[in-house]
């Protein structure tokens, strides 16, 4: 690991540090694709 982010990785920091404390996920500062087809449990309220 040569210790350097990306700028992908700093995309997703950046949109992380962002969102509202109360919204954040860690799974945000995954890279796109890594998550199951779960990922959107933002649109479900309750």
């Amino acid at each position: 690991m040569s210790g350097h982010l990306t700028s992908d990785e700093w995309r997703r920091i950046n949109e992380f540090a962002d969102t509202p404390k109360h919204r954040r996920r860690p799974e945000q500062l995954l890279p796109e694709g890594c998550l199951p087809d779960e990922e959107s449990t933002d649109a479900v309220d309750g």
